[in-house]
């Protein structure tokens, strides 16, 4: 016979938590070099390498 298994109590994390978060988020906002479309630019040419020279040419617009 199947028995239900009693659910697992929900664990309270503290809020402590929450505020070492926001400020780790707020630190590593003030000290990432790139903003996000540069980043954004990095990945598409680090997955497509052959698209900085089509965006040169002019083949390929890159939105900025």
């Amino acid at each position: 016979m199947n028995r239900r298994h009693k659910p697992s109590p929900h664990r309270v994390k503290n809020p402590a938590y929450r505020q070492v978060f926001e400020r780790l988020d707020e630190a590593l906002a003030k000290n990432t070099q790139a903003a996000n479309s540069e980043r954004n630019r990095l990945v598409l040419l680090g997955m497509f390498p052959d698209l900085d020279e089509l965006g040169k040419s002019g083949t390929v617009v890159i939105p900025k």
